[in-house]
C-alpha cells in the first residue's frame, strides 16, 4: 500500500505495489480528443495516465471509444478511467480518493475549462505543480480578473438583473453584456444602447453575475504561455477573428499563430500585459491563455483569461508553427520539469466556415482530408513541416455530428466546420485560406424538408 508524506504532497510509492508513478489527467472527451499525444508522452516519461472525464462527456460516447480498438482510449485499463457526474471539488475528491490512497500520484494535469478550480485546489493540496488555487479561481471569473488587474480592465459595472433599469447609470455605449463565469463566448452580446439591455437579461440564469462593459475597438489577440513557478518560459501571440462585425455575437471564427502584422513594440505590449496579469493572479505552473484587445492607440485591454491550454486548434497551430509538442510540454510542467520550447518558424491558421441552416448530412473537400473529430473522438495528428515547405491546407475538421442542427454561430458550440493550414512565415496565408475554404462543401437538409421544427431538434 502507499502512504502520504508527513509534510503533505503526493503519496510515496511502495515498491511492493508494482505501480508506475501516475499523472491524473482531468478533462472531457471533446477536449481530450485533441490531446491524445499525452498518452505517448506519458509512456516516454515512465508515468501512468489516470483519466478523469467530466459530465460533458456522454456515457455512451466514452464507452464507444473505449471499446474501439483503433481509439487510444482503448489502451487504458478500466481502473485507470473515471467518469464523474459533476465538476465540484467535492465530486473530484470523492472520485480520485482511491487513486490517492493506492497509486503514487506525481502530477495533476487539467486540460479543460470546467475543472480548472477543482484541479487547481487538488494539485496545490498535494504539493504538486499547478496554477495555484488563487489563479485558478480568478481565471474562472471575469469580474475577479478585472479586480485583480485593474490597469488592464475595460470600464465595467455589475448588472442588477432584478431591477427594471438594470443598466443603472451606465452611459458608455456601445457596450458588451458578458456573463462572468461562462466559457466559449456563451452569452456575450453587443448592445448599442440601454434599451437593448433589458430584453436580453431573461437569457441569463437567475442570480448569474453579468457584467456590462465598454466595447473595446481593436483587433483581438490571445497570448499562450508556458509558465513554471511564476516564470514565463515561452509565450506566443495568436491573432483572432470573430463574427462581431456583422452580428451581435463575439464568436471566434479564426486563429493565426503567430499573429501577423504586429510591430515589435506591439508584440512587447501584449507580452508585457500578459506577464503583468500572470503576476497579478500569482500564476504558478502550467499553460495559460489570455485574450486581449489592442486598440488603435496601442492600449492593451484584457478580455478574459484561462488557467488551461487554449481551445479550438490553437495548440495544433503552435505545433505547426514551432515544431513544439505542446502535450509533452504540458506534462513536463505538471511533473515539475522545464519543457522543450522553440520559436516560430512557420505560420498556421484555423478558420471556421459559414454553414447552411438545417440538419448536417455531409462534409466533403477536394484534396484536403476531412476529419469528423466529434464523431470519432480524436483529432488528426497534423505533424509540422520544414520551415520553407510550401503553404498547404492540412485538414478539414468537423466538430459536429451528422444530424446535428446547424444554425446561428452565437457561441463556440454553434460552429461546425473549420480548415487548418500553414505556410512559411512570409507567405500570404489569405490566398491559401480562400483556396482551401472553396474546396469544402457543407451539406445540410433544411428543417422544413426534413419535416422537423427547430424546437423539436433542440
Amino acid at each position: 500500500m502507499t502512504t502520504f508524506r508527513a509534510s503533505g504532497g503526493p503519496p510515496a510509492p511502495d515498491p511492493a505495489d508494482g505501480f508506475r508513478p501516475a499523472v491524473v489527467v482531468i478533462t472531457d472527451l471533446i477536449v481530450f480528443a485533441k490531446h491524445l499525444r499525452l498518452l505517448d508522452a506519458a509512456q516516454e516519461r515512465g508515468v501512468a495516465p489516470l483519466f478523469v472525464f467530466g459530465p460533458e462527456t456522454p456515457d455512451r460516447e466514452l464507452a464507444r471509444h473505449r471499446a474501439d480498438p483503433d481509439h487510444p482510449l482503448s489502451r487504458l485499463p478500466d481502473d485507470d478511467v473515471l467518469h464523474l457526474p459533476g465538476t465540484s471539488l467535492e465530486t473530484l475528491l470523492r472520485g480520485v480518493a482511491p487513486w490517492l490512497r493506492e497509486r503514487p500520484v506525481r502530477a495533476v494535469l487539467n486540460v479543460g475549462e470546467v475543472f480548472v478550480e477543482a484541479a487547481g485546489a487538488l494539485a496545490q493540496s498535494l504539493g504538486l505543480p499547478g496554477p495555484g488555487t488563487h489563479a485558478a479561481r480568478v481565471c474562472r471569473n471575469k469580474l475577479l480578473q478585472r479586480l485583480a488587474a485593474p490597469g488592464l480592465a475595460p470600464r465595467w459595472t455589475v448588472l442588477d438583473q432584478g431591477r427594471a433599469g438594470a443598466a443603472g447609470d451606465w452611459h458608455a455605449y456601445p457596450a458588451v453584456l458578458k456573463p462572468a463565469s461562462r466559457m466559449s463566448s456563451s452569452g456575450v452580446r453587443a448592445v448599442a444602447g440601454p434599451d437593448e439591455v433589458g430584453p436580453l437579461l431573461p437569457g441569463y440564469d437567475a442570480g448569474e453575475l453579468v457584467l456590462l462593459e465598454e466595447r473595446i475597438a481593436g483587433r483581438e489577440y490571445s497570448v499562450e504561455s508556458l509558465v513554471r513557478d511564476g516564470v514565463v518560459l515561452w509565450a506566443g501571440i495568436t491573432a483572432k477573428d470573430t463574427n462581431e462585425s456583422d452580428t451581435s455575437f463575439f464568436t471566434e471564427t479564426g486563429h493565426t499563430s503567430p499573429a501577423p502584422h504586429l510591430t515589435p513594440a506591439q508584440e512587447a505590449l501584449l507580452l508585457d500585459a500578459n506577464s503583468a496579469f500572470l503576476r497579478a493572479v500569482r500564476f504558478g505552473t502550467g499553460m495559460s491563455h489570455a485574450e486581449f484587445r489592442l486598440t488603435g492607440e496601442d492600449r492593451v485591454v484584457l478580455m478574459e483569461a484561462a488557467a488551461r491550454p487554449p481551445g479550438d486548434a490553437i495548440t495544433r497551430l503552435w505545433r505547426l508553427a514551432t515544431g513544439m509538442d505542446l502535450d509533452a510540454a504540458l506534462l513536463d510542467l505538471a511533473l515539475g520539469t522545464d519543457p522543450v520550447t522553440a520559436p516560430p518558424r512557420r505560420r498556421a491558421r484555423q478558420v471556421y466556415l459559414d454553414h447552411p441552416r438545417g440538419l448536417l448530412t455531409d462534409v466533403s473537400a477536394a484534396d484536403v482530408p476531412v476529419h469528423w473529430v466529434g464523431e470519432r473522438g480524436r483529432w488528426p495528428d497534423l505533424p509540422p513541416a520544414a520551415a520553407d515547405a510550401p503553404s498547404r491546407g492540412h485538414a478539414v475538421l468537423v466538430s459536429r455530428s451528422r444530424g446535428d442542427l446547424l444554425g446561428d454561430q452565437a457561441d463556440s458550440q454553434g460552429r461546425s466546420v473549420s480548415v487548418v493550414l500553414d505556410g512559411p512565415l512570409g507567405a500570404d496565408l489569405d490566398a491559401v485560406t480562400r483556396e482551401t475554404a472553396r474546396a469544402v462543401t457543407i451539406r445540410a437538409v433544411p428543417l422544413a424538408a426534413a419535416g422537423r421544427s427547430e424546437e423539436a431538434v433542440r
